[in-house]
């Protein structure tokens, strides 16, 4: 399945039954009215519409050298293609957007998705201190801003009122990821590196559909900081891919009011009693994979768990979680699979 192509098939079937309708109901008005046959004229009009759905989620209009973008955060916006002076705001949206075509004349500072060709570029911040002088001073034609971070929403009246040029966008998990891909080839105008998602999304589907049938793993993200642990919930990057995989997360997604991660009760994870064990490590490293670790450890209450008392805890690599898999996708959703349901996957 190519997610980028979904609605071709259901808008071809609904184009076929609005033209035998249509010779059903006006068929004998055509014998009449010999100028009906200029009706053929509309006909490019239906045409067109296949054209729109090959539009990249967001995208509301693309000429030959325009896009115009539904954006969260400015409205409509039109943007040009082929930028040549491009800042993106994170870094794995920054290797998405290199691995599209796309290049950069700055950079987020941090060397994790940094692509080689990107590491010497000059820095403009961090992701939670970006400086909006130093975005300005490099005159970029784009400024690729990732709508679920605090910061980049706050700076982007600004980058509005110097007039640069700017989008926003989501990436949260597998979708985003084949949206966005989409998206910026249209944007670079290098339609030929959509083979690379066709590829990826070809071994995704393999892996999910490996574990078809499988028994029902009910699941738990311990999402840990070196300062706290709390729980993710399936709209997170591992959250998503372990609801593909057929997995059930013991935390409630509604109640989760929109967060990637909440807080949880033993009483709650007790009731539920999780199969699998993941701990994703945010910012800290080890620091925050021992103090989930501490926190089963430590708390008597953890032992009476299934993935405990069968050693089913694992942590979960940062390029598969965090920091987002991108071109490792692939090896993320077999990294799942087979920690779900072992080598049988």
């Amino acid at each position: 399945m190519k997610y980028r192509t979904i609605g071709k098939a259901a808008v071809a079937l609904l184009l076929a039954a609005a033209l035998l309708f249509s010779a059903v109901g006006c068929g004998p008005q055509a014998q009449t009215v010999p100028e009906a046959s200029s009706s053929s004229a509309a006909a490019p009009e239906p045409a067109d519409s296949p054209e729109e759905e090959d539009l990249p989620v967001g995208v509301i209009a693309e000429t030959a050298d325009t896009i115009t973008y539904d954006d969260m955060l400015a409205g409509e916006v039109t943007i040009q293609k082929r930028p040549q002076r491009v800042v993106v705001m994170l870094t794995a949206v920054m290797e998405l957007w290199y691995m599209a075509g796309g290049t950069a004349v700055a950079r987020i500072e941090g060397e994790d998705n940094i692509p080689e060709e990107a590491k010497d570029l000059p820095t403009i911040g961090t992701m939670s201190t970006p400086s909006v002088e130093k975005i300005v001073s490099y005159e970029p034609d784009l400024v690729i801003l990732v709508n679920t971070l605090t910061k980049n929403r706050e700076i982007q009246p600004a980058l509005q009122e110097a007039g640069i040029p700017n989008i926003s966008v989501r990436y949260k998990d597998y979708q985003d990821f084949c949206d966005l891909f989409e998206l910026f080839t249209h944007i670079t105008d290098q339609p030929e590196r959509l083979e690379a998602l066709d590829d990826i999304q070809a071994q995704v589907d393999a892996e999910i559909e490996q574990v078809q049938g499988k028994p029902e793993q009910k699941v738990m993200i311990l999402y840990a900081t070196a300062k706290y642990v709390k729980a993710g919930v399936q709209d997170s990057v591992i959250g998503d891919m372990l609801n593909r995989l057929g997995a059930v997360n013991i935390i409630d997604a509604e109640a989760a009011n929109g967060q990637s991660m909440v807080d949880y009760s033993m009483e709650k994870v007790l009731e539920s009693n999780p199969d699998v064990l993941f701990i994703q490590m945010a910012n800290g490293g080890e620091k925050a994979e021992q103090n989930a670790l501490n926190e089963i450890q430590n708390n008597p209450a953890w032992q009476e768990v299934r993935a405990v008392q069968e050693g089913r805890v694992y942590t979960v690599p940062r390029e598969y979680s965090t920091l987002k898999p991108n071109a490792r996708y692939p090896e993320a959703f077999a990294y799942f699979a087979e920690k779900l349901y072992g080598d049988a996957s």
